[in-house]
């Protein structure tokens, strides 16, 4: 069918077509990048920690005895409480920290090669005390873990001489993952490092989710009390954390203890990435919805207008199929300008939104399939007013009215 008197239709509509052009551009362009979102919100909740999260435990200890105004006191009290969670039936492993999994922040700080001028690297930094593999469940790929002779200093005032990092954050800083025995710094003293840890990944407000410095210490004070991550036997989360309640109180009445399964952290923490994803596939149906609106309404409307039109192409030997070929022609070239249009309005917004926003860069592939959507809805919003137009009879060239 030749394309020349189509377009000189389209021609004397120049509004109504520009509108409908300009409508199936910016569905193109909010809708890819919609997807796009929601594919990267996605990511990121699958993507594995390395840790154990199904059975960890946060715990924290949090008292009201004046004993605890005392840091040795409670330095004291942290070793028991070790000891004393390690006893507990359907516990595998514990470790006093500061480190939360998946709280979307932490403890951070700089550190470099030590000696050197080199610019300071962001790392999230942690400390802590007790079988720090065991209970996270990451691995130790190179070194040692923490000894008791690390412990040996002063933990109220001075810093520990030896650290624990993860492979990426070696990698970053040193070039390598291979570092046992070389020493990094943080302004404030020279570490050594003992032991490299992987995989490791939590993810913060700056991109240092896979950097980590782990120092260590026993960590608690009287006004933040004393906080543990408890690793327990699979499907023991519920009687277990029961266990522990009654016998970290029945050991110290002098405190309040809560507790918080890791999997509710991470929940929480995903709770507007899920949101998000839910308003967006809204906006994309409702998108998608009024573009086809549209384009029923705009085609409703020509078949409307060219009701004699039709009637005297039929009477002059067009078939039903001449007519419906023309109007799903029409709708293909509006969509495909349209869609011309919405692929460089797509990468626009990309790159406004990964430049002063947040986000990835667009995947080529989701704009292949929101063309493929939208060309699929166009056609099927084109067939009912186009058969309309189709079933129009001859006869209606010879109405005068």
């Amino acid at each position: 069918m030749p394309i020349g008197p189509i377009v000189r239709a389209m021609n004397h509509n120049r509004t109504r077509v520009a509108l409908i052009i300009l409508e199936i551009a910016f569905t193109l362009a909010i809708v890819t990048n919609c997807v796009n979102m929601i594919v990267d919100e996605r990511t990121k909740m699958v993507r594995p920690s390395g840790f154990d999260d199904d059975n960890l435990l946060w715990l924290r200890s949090a008292p009201f005895r004046p004993e605890f105004r005392e840091q040795q006191y409670i330095l004291n009290h942290v070793d028991a409480d070790l000891r004393l969670l390690k006893s507990i039936p359907g516990v595998k492993a514990a470790f006093n920290t500061n480190f939360v999994p998946w709280e979307g922040g932490g403890s951070s700080g700089t550190v470099k090669i030590a000696g050197t001028k080199n610019v300071p690297v962001r790392t999230q930094i942690y400390y802590g005390k007790g079988d720090l593999f065991g209970t996270l469940g990451t691995k130790l790929i190179e070194g040692r873990d923490f000894v008791p002779n690390d412990f040996d200093y002063d933990q109220v005032n001075g810093n520990p001489k030896v650290v624990i990092v993860s492979k990426k954050l070696a990698e970053l800083v040193f070039k390598t993952p291979h570092v046992i025995g070389k020493q990094i710094e943080d302004g404030q003293a020279v570490y050594t490092i003992v032991g490299v840890l992987d995989p490791f990944y939590n993810p913060y407000g700056w991109p240092i989710h896979e950097y980590v410095f782990i120092g260590p210490s026993t960590v608690g004070s009287f006004a933040r009390g004393t906080r543990f991550l408890v690793r327990v036997e699979p499907g023991a989360m519920k009687s277990t954390i029961g266990a522990i309640d009654v016998a970290l109180t029945k050991a110290n009445a002098g405190r309040v203890v809560t507790m918080r399964p890791i999997d509710e952290i991470k929940s929480e923490y995903f709770a507007g990435g899920r949101l998000v994803m839910k308003g967006m596939t809204v906006v994309i149906a409702l998108l998608v919805f009024v573009t086809a609106l549209g384009i029923i309404g705009i085609t409703s409307l020509s078949v409307a207008e060219r009701t004699k039109q039709i009637g005297t192409r039929r009477a002059l030997g067009a078939t039903r199929r001449d007519i419906l070929t023309h109007f799903i022609l029409e709708n293909w070239l509006l969509t495909t300008v349209g869609l011309i249009l919405g692929i460089a309005a797509t990468y626009g917004l990309n790159f406004l939104l990964v430049t002063h926003v947040s986000g990835v860069k667009m995947d080529w592939r989701y704009v292949a399939i929101g063309m493929l959507l939208l060309w699929t809805n166009g056609l099927i919003a084109t067939i009912l007013p186009a058969m309309r137009g189709a079933s129009v009879s001859p006869a209606v060239a010879t109405r005068s009215v």
